[in-house]
């Protein structure tokens, strides 16, 4: 039995006609006869009652007509199904990001990702960059965002776009109405640090501690902070200064400005990260839609 016999016998048994399931299966009435005769003696028993007029179902033919309606559902049900996976329409998507990532790429990145794949759960979890390689490694999660640079076996690094970085400053800073300051300028300002001092040692150097150190001065630590979100609202409390990524320019943070580090000014990358041996659809759909959003982003000063 092939599932052209199931379609054939529906046809006629939804049509009680011959003629008219032939027209409706664009074949010639001779050959879906046959298709109907072979199918009932391949079950050894009649499905219709063909001296009737109209035609009539036999019971045993309205049963099967019962089973072959839902069994054929069934069947585009999982044709759907699968066409759907390898998509990367249905399932879950577990995304780690450092909290600059969400200041900008992150909220456009997830708005279009739902908008195309509204089947797909996403999970998101704040981490710091070491934590997110464990959590790739360990699959808690498939895809990544990290700065600058995670630079780990079995992972897969790629960079989405340099971010100039700016200074963080309480409003009512004396320099938080400047257009521009030269890092040399803040020698004497307690400093905001983030990251978590565990995170910093592994990558090898701190980023911003090295970035601080390259324009002149020798930052003064006054309070260090897990994740950047915590450092910017001890920015807010006067706790001091902190050099942090521009795109939060477009989170409006109340006790907070954002001010251009004049040139030269350092950058930071926006990297995304997966595992090496990464296949799934849905992971590779994310990762499409990353990288468009990333290449359209607009200047982080305008």
């Amino acid at each position: 039995m092939e599932l052209r016999h199931l379609r054939y016998f529906l046809a006629v048994a939804e049509e009680l006609n011959f003629s008219r399931a032939a027209l409706r299966l664009h074949i010639a009435q001779p050959p879906l006869s046959q298709q109907i005769r072979q199918l009932e003696d391949e079950l050894g028993l009649q499905l219709f009652e063909r001296g009737s007029r109209p035609l009539r179902l036999t019971e045993a033919g309205r049963f099967f007509k019962t089973e072959a309606l839902e069994l054929l559902a069934k069947l585009d049900q999982a044709i759907v199904g699968t066409r759907r996976i390898a998509r990367g329409d249905v399932g879950w998507i577990g995304i780690g990001y450092v909290g600059s990532a969400m200041a900008l790429l992150l909220p456009q990145v997830l708005r279009r990702f739902h908008a195309e794949h509204p089947g797909v759960e996403v999970l998101l979890f704040e981490m710091l960059v070491t934590d997110q390689a464990d959590a790739l490694l360990d699959r808690r999660i498939h895809v990544g965002f990290v700065r600058p640079v995670l630079g780990h076996d079995g992972l897969i690094e790629e960079t989405l776009y340099e971010e100039p970085m700016v200074i963080a400053m309480p409003v009512d800073h004396p320099m938080a109405t400047r257009d521009s300051v030269a890092i040399a300028e803040l020698a004497d300002e307690p400093f905001v640090l983030y990251g978590g001092r565990t995170a910093r040692q592994v990558i090898g150097g701190d980023f911003i501690l090295s970035q601080l150190r390259a324009g002149g001065i020798e930052p003064k630590i006054a309070v260090e902070s897990q994740y950047v979100e915590s450092a910017l609202g001890l920015v807010a409390a006067g706790m001091g200064v902190a050099l942090t990524a521009a795109g939060f320019r477009h989170v409006p943070r109340f006790g907070v400005r954002f001010v251009p580090v004049a040139a030269p000014a350092p950058s930071i990358p926006m990297r995304v990260v997966c595992r090496g041996e990464e296949r799934s659809p849905t992971v590779l759909a994310f990762l499409k839609i990353v990288r468009d959003v990333a290449g359209r982003l607009p200047p982080f000063w305008s």
